[in-house]
């Protein structure tokens, strides 16, 4: 198969993902339609966080409705505003609200600061730090304080960064990085420990590095703060086998979101809670934290539907433009509105369904005209 050009290869990505149900979120301002209103809110979250103070923002929706788009939507215009932003998809087994420690390490192994793609790794954000230790010790947090122990030097060898990594996220004890650490550098190095032994201080100790590494993120000129997405909160309510270790992680984040002062945005989505029995996330989420902003997926309108289908039309050209050479786009987008309009004729019509359908629709009509799709540079 011949090479072929970036562009064709992003579009095809940017096909590939919303047929799996999801959106790139190179692409999701442009695949929002009907959502100027819930934009300004979360923009205005987004810019109270960099202004220090804690937001709090529950995105609502059932399954297809948009909710996990809202959600990438958040992330794109924090990172586009500047802030670092971390995103976690909650199990309510091996990534939950029940388990602070390890929902920290989920949280810090999808970091993401602005202009990264995908998480690079905190190893080298922890060298920029160390040379900005002593300047931020005034931050008086765990992070600056473990740092300090460390030599310039230390980040000079890719086994101790590698160590360093794994303790800073929590899956080495500082008991066990100091002895790997000596073995390195030849030296004692006095860790702080990062994780909390006790059960009863781990939901404080969350919220102490939550903060920590938020105040970091705003005071390196890498970022402005951070913003962290927790999704599917349904299926934490619904699997989670110590509510009672969820609701005080949830008591200390409210805790936080009241009294700190911190570049910091906290996003949940979830959907509603019928099928959990009579436990009910949204309601409880809703209760238990001072929400900046709760906002619930929008049911778009017919023109609405119809301008998404539109540009699905244009991004189908992009990827596929051997595929579509010679047709008449005017007939294409006449049947994408005919579509639109059944699709929110039916039944349980979802902006998730119309799109896969679309692009279904399209592969099969525009294949069976015999063009061929591969495109020389």
């Amino acid at each position: 198969m011949p090479d072929m050009r970036p562009d064709i290869v992003k579009a095809r990505r940017s096909i590939l993902a919303l047929k799996l149900g999801q959106v790139l979120e190179e692409d999701v301002c442009n695949l929002s339609v009907g959502v100027d209103d819930i934009q300004d809110a979360l923009r205005q979250a987004i810019a109270g966080a960099i202004g220090g103070t804690p937001q709090s923002v529950l995105v609502e929706g059932a399954w297809g409705k948009g909710k996990t788009h809202l959600l990438t939507l958040l992330a794109a215009l924090a990172a586009r505003a500047g802030l670092a932003t971390s995103t976690v998809i909650l199990d309510g087994e091996g990534v939950s609200l029940s388990e602070p420690m390890g929902l920290m390490e989920a949280v810090l192994g999808s970091l993401r600061y602005p202009g990264e793609v995908v998480p690079g790794g905190i190893g080298r954000r922890l060298s920029i730090l160390r040379g900005q230790a002593l300047r931020l010790r005034h931050l008086n947090n765990r992070i600056i304080e473990a740092l300090l122990t460390l030599s310039p030097n230390t980040f000079q060898s890719p086994e101790a960064i590698e160590v360093l990594e794994d303790y800073f996220v929590m899956k080495l004890p500082a008991s066990h990085a100091k002895v790997k650490l000596r073995e390195i550098v030849n030296r004692r190095i006095p860790l702080p420990s990062m994780s909390a032994r006790n059960v009863d201080a781990r939901s404080a100790r969350f919220c102490e590095l939550m903060t920590g590494w938020a105040a970091c993120c705003a005071s390196t000129n890498a970022a402005k703060g951070l913003v962290v997405i927790f999704d599917e909160l349904d299926a934490e309510w619904a699997m989670a086998k110590r509510p009672e270790r969820r609701d005080s992680l949830l008591s200390k984040l409210a805790e936080l979101t009241r009294q700190q002062k911190c570049p910091l945005l906290l996003a949940f989505g979830s959907a509603p809670g019928a099928d959990v029995g009579a436990s009910d996330p949204v309601g409880d989420v809703r209760d238990r934290i001072p929400w900046t902003e709760h906002i619930e997926a929008p049911t778009p309108s017919l023109d609405q539907t119809r301008e998404l289908g539109r540009r699905l039309q244009k991004l189908y050209e992009d990827a596929y433009p051997g595929r579509v050479a010679g047709v008449d786009q005017s007939s294409v987008q006449r049947w994408i509105d005919n579509y639109a309009k059944g699709h929110l004729d039916g039944l349980f019509p979802t902006p998730r369904t119309f799109v896969r359908g679309t692009l279904e629709r399209l592969d099969l009509w525009l294949e069976l005209d015999g063009r061929d799709e591969h495109v020389e540079v």
